[in-house]
């Protein structure tokens, strides 16, 4: 536990320490000559390392990782694979540095370094946002399920990056972009859909519509008895998608993969900050749109990431996924929302944003030391290394 806390910890503070002193250099520099810092600063650097080795070093943390390391093992030892469904993009990628000779630390610290390192490039011009991205990060969900579902959290930072080409219109790189992700992840073609959703026109929006919104996908969500008949018609096509096996578990009912109720603070703390996203929504647009093009577009987003996860909370994790190719623009915006409360010294709705914000992590290490031995036990901070 101590070690948990303190790597943990000592990880948010210092990234987000490192992202404040850029972001106030440079906000420093632009009331000077009106330029931004490059994106690569030290800080940037040294944060993106800090991530890295921190990540590199973790071992046997779930069940998702240890198939992972499993896969690497028996491909640099035996050279077979121990998977078959793999996507090109990743199979080749593992293949390549097992076959190298690389250490399993480095298989992680390549992914990590690659979900790290897309997500602060998305936020090189969002620079004042780092230091309550590290601690979102860190604090939040983010980090303990990037360090499971690795593949997918590639994908989650990427698209990120992509809702700017989206703006500028950029079809055949998002395109491009588009190809390479599903060679990592196969669940990233859904990201052509997403491409029009900037794009659907929305007349005069009252401020009360996304309110509506998410209770009418939380209510549907609490019934999801129709959802399990829509997915009973689709085993074909997971089966088509390399799903199949998910599928079968759905439909033998095993124990952790049936459609069930699920009201825990997982569920409810998100939307608990997408009420708040959405109720100073007109203020983020009035403080940031014009330096942040990109921001009603994010809002979308997280919009419907909030709606997703509403309407699809009681059934399988594995039915959550496509939605969670959208979370990160929820956490930029809820970067965006600490960020101006900060600024306008609103401490107490800081401090009440700040509870649901970041209390996953001392959650999740707290229920792994009061149930030893449980499913929590991987949420603590293990490490090779000792």
């Amino acid at each position: 536990m101590i070690l948990s806390l303190t790597v943990y910890t000592a990880t948010a503070l210092s990234m987000a320490g490192l992202g404040w002193h850029v972001a106030a250099r440079e906000q420093h520099r632009i009331k000077q000559d009106g330029s931004q810092l490059p994106f690569l600063t030290w800080e940037v650097a040294l944060a993106i390392i800090i991530y890295v080795l921190v990540a590199a070093f973790r071992w046997q943390t779930s069940w998702d990782y240890n198939q992972y390391l499993s896969y690497y093992m028996s491909m640099q030892s035996l050279g077979e694979y121990s998977r078959e469904n793999y996507e090109p993009g990743f199979e080749f990628l593992t293949t390549l540095m097992a076959q190298s000779g690389l250490h399993f630390a480095c298989f992680f610290a390549f992914w990590a370094a690659l979900q790290i390192t897309l997500l602060y490039y998305a936020m090189r011009h969002r620079k004042l946002l780092l230091p309550w991205v590290a601690l979102c990060i860190m604090f939040g969900p983010y980090y303990m399920q990037w360090m499971s579902t690795i593949r997918q959290a590639v994908v989650e930072c990427l698209f990120v990056v992509m809702v700017e080409l989206i703006i500028r219109r950029k079809f055949w790189l998002y395109l491009l972009l588009t190809i390479v992700a599903t060679s990592i992840h196969k669940l990233s073609i859904l990201m052509l859909p997403l491409y029009l959703v900037p794009r659907i026109p929305v007349k005069n929006a009252k401020r009360w519509m996304p309110f509506v919104f998410l209770a009418l996908c939380f209510a549907l969500g609490a019934f999801p008895q129709w959802i399990k008949w829509i997915f009973d018609q689709m085993g074909q096509l997971a089966q088509t998608m390399g799903y199949g096996h998910y599928y079968r578990l759905f439909d033998s009912g095993v124990p952790g993969y049936v459609f069930r109720n699920n009201y825990g603070t997982t569920r409810l703390c998100p939307l608990l900050l997408g009420a708040f996203v959405i109720w100073h929504y007109p203020s983020l647009k009035w403080h940031y749109a014009s330096t942040d093009p990109c921001l009603p577009a994010l809002y979308r987003f997280a919009l419907l990431y909030l709606g997703y996860v509403s309407l699809m909370g009681n059934t399988t994790p594995y039915l959550l996924r496509p939605g969670d190719l959208m979370r990160c623009t929820f956490l930029v915006m809820v970067c965006y929302l600490m960020s101006y409360l900060y600024h306008q010294r609103k401490w107490l709705t800081l401090a009440v944003v700040a509870l649901p914000a970041f209390y996953y992590t001392y959650y999740e290490i707290f229920k792994a030391v009061v149930t030893p031995g449980s499913i929590y036990e991987p949420e603590l901070y293990h490490t090779f290394l000792f």
